[in-house]
């Protein structure tokens, strides 16, 4: 799309609060639009401050190709709406679903990715909610600030930096701006991404009980271009090999966009720097993924046109922070939602889904427990141990998982023997199950988007006993293709580039 639309008009969502509140929202990126549109269409005030001080660009194309998000750094890097956020959209937001649709936004249905060797194609319910919106981030990012700047309550204050909390005690009461100034709420949400600087904020308080936080390695960086299609070319279709695949040494996928673009991303070790400077170089690059079997589809000449270089995003960490210790509130009249609360590795695509999540569950906890504080506080922690700490465990062993087997194939050691086994019934016994069997299939499109614990798969007797019938016939299967050379190929043929 090359010009702005207007609007389109929604629905009115029946506002649920009988008791409006003032709420300040620190960060305009997506966990604060996100609440910020969820809040004030439940009645109340609210007030965003953004640190960045730019324009709204006039088009999403304009965003894409401009808009200096210097607080998103990866704002140019894969993105995708899994179905729990859409599904959140959906009843919140519907409006900005059509707005993302208008914009060229790509819908994945459940139809469209059911692989072919699965005869029984027939719709089941729930499939309805089994749906990816692919699209960029600052695509998806531009559509929901130009809601959130129209949605009546909520005023915009771009510009403008927070420097701190103002509270009597450990009950906050506000926001301290970079000018000096102070601005007043019944509740601050903090949602500036994972540079937040909420930790010291708490900490200048002087409480005695501080807030926890838990990290680890993602133990990867993240490497993404982005082509628009050609005139008269279409997106790649999915094929039975997919869009991507892992190679031990190296991850990659091809990903879907909006508005006739698309983006090829690789997952690098973080310890294999001259693996990561090679990809880095826009020439080595496109060798690269011309060598990967699985992206012959998108990178089949006169397809696409890059309109990227190659973006880099390292520093990844999976985090989770506590702000209820023991049963009690580390602070009150104080959320934190988005990366500030819980960062992930991009790879699994979960980062706005939570975010998502916690918006949600923010507008639930002000509609049950109105103004006390305490309550809601306590309610936020239940909805982060029972909604969102699990996708972070889940997260944390994979990556263990994954950094264990790169170690062992770079340094000749011994690899760990419960991450080969892991790693075996999967790439033996559950994908091949996804590929044929539609119950598998489901279970596994469920899990992905969200829509389920993220221990539910592997608990799932039926995926389990189907996913070991797959297994114990492996070797009966003929050889898997190849994916790819190996990583010392793979360097010999980017080193002929330039």
């Amino acid at each position: 799309m090359t010009a702005t639309t207007p609007l389109p008009t929604r629905s009115p969502r029946a506002a649920r609060s009988s008791d409006p509140q003032d709420v300040a929202v620190v960060g305009g990126g997506m966990a604060g639009m996100l609440a910020a549109l969820m809040l004030a269409r439940d009645g109340h005030r609210v007030t965003v401050f953004e640190r960045d001080d730019t324009d709204l660009p006039a088009t999403a194309d304009e965003a894409f190709d401009g808009w200096d998000r210097r607080g998103v750094p990866h704002a140019r890097q894969s993105h995708a709406l899994l179905g729990r956020l859409r599904k959140i959209l959906t009843t919140w937001a519907p409006d900005v679903l059509d707005e993302l649709l208008a914009q060229g936004a790509t819908e994945l249905t459940f139809e469209r990715v059911l692989p072919p060797e699965i005869s029984d194609r027939t719709p089941r319910p729930g499939d309805e909610d089994l749906v990816v919106l692919c699209c960029r981030r600052l695509t998806i990012e531009w559509v929901l600030r130009r809601a959130a700047t129209a949605e009546p309550g909520v005023t915009w204050r771009g510009g403008v930096g927070v420097a701190g909390l103002i509270a009597d005690g450990a009950d906050v009461r506000g926001v301290r701006l970079e000018d000096g100034t102070s601005v007043r709420a019944d509740l601050v949400v903090v949602g500036g991404g994972r540079n937040s600087q909420v930790m010291e904020w708490i900490a200048e308080l002087g409480g005695e009980v501080q807030p926890t936080e838990e990290q680890s390695d993602a133990g990867i960086i993240y490497l993404s271009r982005f082509y628009r299609l050609r005139d008269g070319q279409e997106l790649p279709l999915l094929t039975k090999d997919g869009a991507g695949g892992d190679l031990g040494y190296l991850a990659f996928a091809g990903f879907y966009g909006d508005n006739r673009t698309f983006s090829i991303t690789f997952g690098v070790p973080t310890g294999d720097r001259e693996l990561m400077s090679r990809l880095r170089e826009p020439d080595a690059w496109e060798r690269a993924i011309r060598a990967l079997t699985p992206l012959a589809p998108w990178t089949a000449d006169g397809l696409a046109d890059p309109i990227t270089g190659v973006e880099s995003m390292a520093g990844l960490r999976n985090r989770l922070r506590r702000f209820v210790v023991d049963g009690e509130p580390v602070v009150t009249g104080l959320a934190v939602i988005g990366d500030a609360l819980q960062g992930s590795n991009p790879w699994y695509g979960k980062g706005c889904a939570l975010a998502g999540i916690a918006a949600e569950g923010l507008a639930d906890a002000l509609v049950e427990h109105g103004r006390d504080r305490a309550a809601i506080a306590r309610a936020m922690d239940v909805v982060v141990r029972s909604e969102m700490e699990p996708h972070y465990t889940l997260a944390c062993r994979q990556d263990a998982d994954r950094i264990k087997l790169h170690t062992s194939m770079h340094d000749g050691s011994e690899p760990d023997p419960i991450a080969v086994a892991t790693r075996d019934f999967v790439l033996n016994g559950l994908l091949p199950a996804s590929r044929t069997d539609p119950d598998v299939f489901r279970a596994f499109f469920r899990s992905l988007n969200m829509l389920e614990a993220p221990d539910a798969l592997m608990t799932d007797p039926v995926v389990l006993q189907r996913a070991a019938t797959a297994h114990a016939a492996k070797d009966q299967r003929p050889p898997a293709p190849t994916l790819g050379p190996e990583r010392d190929d793979l360097l010999a043929l980017m080193s002929l580039a330039g």
